[in-house]
């Protein structure tokens, strides 16, 4: 039986993961008592419709939950693992819905953009629903009249021309983020360098749309908005609301309080933060992108709830996204010594010709750098799914047949992983990239067979913040390395020690690397000293 008494009197002091384990715990219980878990007799999932291919699928499932039980602790992986037994698409059963996984960039191009009006709304989400106010914003809401009034908005701030007006703010944040990691990687022998990357990439969002800056990750304030940042993106996850999942569990949902608790923290939390923001940002004589947004309002048919939620879209995206990216980045080169010193040669050469560090507008005189900066990006992806799209009517794609509901996935890990996209997918090879500097954005507006990534998502969806992105993580990655080389940590006996590059943790849009500690070793031959 299910201790219904437990996860009532749990509700007011444990925590969103607490809560989690009890509601999976309770959905064991009742899938054990529907049944153990059974083995499909076949790989493939018959649909009933002649005329249309059948889609692969994993062979075990659990009674009422399906697959939703077998993702493991980094879903991610166990979907990639999935890809290569079953091919670029199968499907998943996740309890009522059904999951369509894609590693497959073409047939993803033609789902969500060749039919991207079918294809580019959101699955349910309780957590969505509060969060997006009903509705609004560019991340969470369903691609309507509203959202695209919002989207037109975000991206004529967000445009290349207006974020190059902040270039100075850009340079500085990265060589400040730089001067940290290397003074306090001296001073303690080495660092986790995580916050630092999370206040550089937050001071990126706070000053160019709200006209402030943190300056330091003891700050009660970066702590308050990083906190924030990371309980929005678990419970933006699918295992945020696995009620959409199993409607029994919403039962469960109400006896532990979720949707009051999802509530009091857009209600008490996120609100009055970017209240805050938005005011202090509006009453200084300093330029923003808030002001932008206030001064479109009116022709973009927005309320000031929809620039509230606008911009909570870009400070969680812009700053969790980015930090871990660039902390994929740090590990994954603290493993290739050899690859560093190539960086800094072709850094070094073009300091020596022109005096100063590579503008972003000069990146292809830098192709190496920027080959390193796409293959850390592919080899380790930030999101395992991004955001998941749901069909709002029957598609047929390729004589795949989707039914309304069915929810669409980048596979990304599986995508980035494709042998058919990236030879030798799992060796790092920055030399794939050699003949490809194109900027990501332009990229993933370009001939998908020419596409270099996908994390940034696809067609009317994908991310309006790319440009923002690439720029920042252009700055830090150039500036950490020709002022620096990464090492791995050293233990006790002062040996170095590999950082585990498939050590990584679930954190709902994104997965994290485990915490580590590196160490970022001054270089003395850099011609800027």
């Amino acid at each position: 039986m299910i201790d219904f008494t437990k996860i009532t009197n749990t509700s007011a002091t444990a925590s969103l993961s607490e809560k989690r384990q009890i509601i999976l715990a309770a959905a064991a219980v009742v899938a054990t008592s529907l049944g153990v878990l059974y083995l499909s007799s076949s790989k493939k999932a018959v649909d009933t419709r002649r005329g249309y291919r059948e889609i692969p699928t994993p062979g075990s499932q659990w009674p009422v939950f399906g697959h939703l039980l077998s993702l493991g602790k980094l879903p991610g992986n166990t979907a990639a693992k999935w890809s290569k037994e079953l091919g670029s698409i199968f499907q998943l059963k996740m309890g009522v819905q059904t999951w369509i996984m894609l590693s497959d960039p073409v047939l993803a191009q033609e789902i969500f953009m060749t039919h991207g009006i079918a294809a580019s709304d959101r699955p349910p989400h309780t957590f969505h629903t509060y969060y997006s106010l009903g509705g609004r914003g560019v991340a969470c809401s369903n691609a309507d009249k509203r959202w695209k009034r919002a989207r037109t908005a975000a991206l004529s701030v967000l445009a290349s021309q207006r974020v190059n007006q902040f270039t100075d703010v850009l340079l500085y944040e990265a060589d400040t983020v730089v001067e940290r990691l290397l003074s306090q990687s001296q001073l303690d022998g080495q660092v986790d360098p995580a916050p630092y990357l999370q206040n550089a990439a937050m001071n990126f969002i706070l000053t160019t749309c709200f006209a402030t800056r943190i300056d330091s990750v003891e700050d009660q304030q970066f702590k308050d908005i990083m906190s924030y940042i990371h309980a929005a993106m678990k419970m933006a996850g699918a295992e945020g609301d696995l009620g959409q999942f199993v409607p029994i569990v919403s039962a469960m949902d109400v006896l532990v309080g979720k949707k009051r608790e999802y509530n009091d923290f857009i209600t008490n939390v996120r609100n009055p933060l970017f209240t805050r923001l938005i005011d202090e940002a509006t009453s200084s004589d300093k330029d923003s992108m808030v002001k932008t947004f206030l001064a479109l309002k009116e022709e973009q048919g927005l309320d000031d709830s929809d620039i509230l939620v606008i911009l909570s879209d870009l400070l969680g995206g812009g700053t969790d996204t980015s930090s871990v990216s660039l902390s994929w980045m740090i590990v994954i080169l603290s493993h290739h010594h050899d690859v560093q010193k190539k960086i800094q040669a072709e850094l070094d050469a073009f300091i020596q010709t022109h005096g100063r560090l590579p503008t972003f507008e000069e990146r292809e005189q830098i192709p190496y750098t920027i080959a390193v900066q796409k293959e850390c990006l592919r080899y380790r992806s930030t999101t395992p799914f991004g955001v998941p799209h749901i069909s709002n009517h029957d598609l047929v794609v390729r004589d795949y047949f989707f039914p309304k509901g069915t929810v669409l996935v980048s596979n990304m890990i599986g995508m980035h992983m494709n042998p058919d996209v990236y030879p030798d997918p799992e060796t790092f090879k920055p030399e794939r990239f050699l003949n490809n500097t194109r900027t990501m954005s332009s990229s993933a507006n370009g001939n998908v067979n020419q596409r270099d990534l996908f994390i940034f998502g696809w067609g009317r969806r994908i991310c309006p913040g790319i440009y923002l992105a690439e720029v920042e993580m252009f700055h830090i990655f150039v500036r950490i390395f020709a002022n620096a080389s990464i090492a791995p940590p050293l233990d006790g006996d002062g040996k170095e020690v590999p950082i585990d590059m498939d050590a990584a943790l679930d954190a709902g849009l994104v997965t994290l690397p485990q915490p580590y500690q590196v160490r970022f070793i001054p270089r003395v031959d850099s011609p800027l000293k």
